[in-house]
């Protein structure tokens, strides 16, 4: 298990300044994701002997390794792009392109860290590291005016729900004690139910995304105000007015591009609980 995540703040605004209740108008509402086929074993790609790696790749790839260790996110995109590009068909180029996509979130360049995050996963789909991002990522980058938008949205629940089967799943490393391993994995888990969340409040599924930001706002040791935001929304559309208030109230407890809009959903959900009846 590689270390924490680090969110890109724009992107956790990226789309969701404003949200508009007329997203199931484009996304397709009720459609079920469609199932991922497992790799089958015994195919001749698996079967396929590994190419010959120089000398020369090895060596690169070591020092491109040690030295993401202490650089920031600009120097990992230079050091990985450049690596790419001497060595694109290496036996190492799916683990450089999970930590440029961590490293591409970092500086809020979504399209180029959905680009490289695919990459890592056509290598290995079942990137525990890269799978719980690209959940969480995705569905905040999707406007109305994304091109095939429900096919985006749809893709991240996959891999959310992917990610949820890996992480309930996994034996804890033996080099992490037992409330790391938990922090980390908690974590991810929060990432994959925020995203499975936010794509089901832009399907019109108000209830089930109620019932995946709750779970997302639980798991995460600093919870995130768009989790509180959206989750706000959608129990004000299931007229749990109560539970939006709450949810406003504790984005608006958080300094943020947030604040003062929650604040302000805050008090009129209040106004509206008092002349609508309450969902029970």
């Amino acid at each position: 298990m590689k270390h924490l995540t680090i969110r890109a703040g724009a992107l956790a605004v990226a789309g969701l300044g404003l949200l508009s209740l007329g997203w199931s108008q484009d996304y397709g509402v009720g459609q079920q994701p469609a199932p991922q086929t497992p790799a089958q074993p015994g195919t001749p790609a698996e079967a396929a002997p590994q190419p010959k790696v120089s000398k020369a790749e090895v060596d690169a790839y070591n020092k491109l390794v040690a030295s993401l260790k202490t650089a920031d996110p600009r120097q990992k995109i230079a050091q990985g792009e450049a690596f790419i590009g001497t060595y694109p068909n290496s036996m190492y180029a799916g683990a450089v392109y999970s930590q440029l996509t961590s490293a591409y979130l970092s500086v809020s360049d979504t399209d180029k860290m959905v680009a490289a995050g695919d990459k890592a996963l056509a290598s290995d789909p079942n990137n525990v590291d890269v799978l719980p991002l690209m959940a969480w990522a995705i569905p905040r980058k999707v406007g109305s005016s994304t091109p095939n938008a429900g096919q985006e949205l749809e893709k991240a629940v996959n891999y959310a729900r992917r990610a949820i089967n890996l992480l309930n799943t996994m034996t804890k490393p033996g080099d992490l004690d037992d409330a790391t391993f938990t922090k980390i994995k908690n974590e991810k888990l929060a990432q994959c139910h925020s995203g499975l969340g936010t794509a089901y409040f832009k399907t019109g599924k108000y209830d089930d995304s109620v019932n995946e930001l709750n779970q997302a706002v639980k798991l995460d040791s600093t919870p995130d105000p768009v989790d509180y935001y959206v989750l706000g929304v959608a129990n004000s559309q299931t007229s749990h007015f109560t539970d939006a208030v709450a949810a406003f109230d504790k984005c608006a407890a958080t300094p943020g591009q947030l604040q003062a809009n929650c604040r302000n959903l805050a008090a009129e959900t209040k106004k509206k609980a008092a002349n609508s009846l309450e969902a029970h």
